[in-house]
């Protein structure tokens, strides 16, 4: 089950984050209140969770007793 779990919200994460990065492709005028260092850091801790999802979801065992 927490296999499952973790795959779904390892997928959400993958498509929230093409979905933001198109809308941002789109949008290049915007930009966050704070300097790009704070962002990009908040960009990597984003992907670092959602990579540790894929893989805890692959390495959890399904066994269930």
């Amino acid at each position: 089950m927490k296999k499952k779990i973790l795959l779904i919200i390892a997928v959400s994460m993958l498509i929230f984050g093409i979905a933001f990065f198109i809308y941002a492709i789109n949008h290049p005028t915007l930009s966050f209140p704070w300097n790009n260092t704070i962002t990009y850091s908040i960009y990597l801790v984003y992907f670092a969770c959602m990579i540790f999802c894929f893989i805890a979801s692959k390495r959890i065992n399904s066994d269930i007793t």
